[in-house]
């Protein structure tokens, strides 16, 4: 785990701007390597910037991640051969498009899982504040996938993409986060990023 006091945060909170502040990024990154190593959606080869979305590509992987410094912000475009999750979150494989139980020969995934904040027994999303009652009653009205239950109630839609709730909200529906339904669709980026970072990439 990285020593900077970033990591310290969850992945959700590391590329924010204090109110009142501008961010000046600088030019774009492009970095190659044989392994890109993920801990803790930290990618310690590059400053242990943040890692905002990656797929897969005919050769390896392309990643995209950031990394504040104040309110400089040094954006990263990386090809890999190879990834290699550390203390994987129970939801990040799942959010890149990776099937947790068949893994890619391109990736591998090593350790514990970090622990995930459980929301209160009355919420159903710690992001959106959604009510655990939202949740029945949407169950009860039919919807039955997690998909569903994320656009009728919202829950999921937070910052963290999900990645707190989702698996209660499958188990809800006698679901397992493994299966199809019982995820959400996943979408890029993984955490909220400005959009002056996101506009890096696009010139780059």
């Amino acid at each position: 785990m990285s020593e900077h006091p970033l990591a310290e945060l969850p992945a959700w909170d590391r590329l924010t701007v204090p109110p009142g502040e501008s961010l000046r990024v600088e030019p774009l990154r492009r970095v190659e390597v044989d392994e890109l190593l993920i801990v803790d959606d930290d990618l310690p080869q590059l400053d242990d910037a943040t890692l905002i979305w990656a797929w897969p590509t005919d050769d390896g992987w392309t990643a995209r991640a950031a990394r504040l410094h104040g309110t400089r912000a040094v954006p990263y475009l990386v090809r890999a051969a190879r990834l290699r999750i550390e203390r994987p979150d129970p939801n990040l494989a799942r959010l890149l498009g990776i099937d947790p139980a068949a893994l890619p020969p391109s990736v591998s995934v090593h350790g514990h899982p970090r622990h995930q904040e459980k929301p209160p027994r009355h919420l159903a999303c710690i992001c959106r504040l959604t009510e655990s009652e939202e949740v029945y009653r949407a169950i009860h009205d039919g919807w039955r996938t997690v998909d569903e239950l994320k656009r009728v109630t919202e829950a999921g839609f937070g910052q963290c993409q999900g990645r707190r709730c989702v698996t209660a909200l499958a188990h809800r529906v006698d679901l397992e986060p493994d299966q199809p339904r019982g995820n959400i669709t996943p979408r890029p980026p993984l955490v909220p990023v400005p959009a002056s970072i996101l506009a890096a990439f696009a010139e780059g």
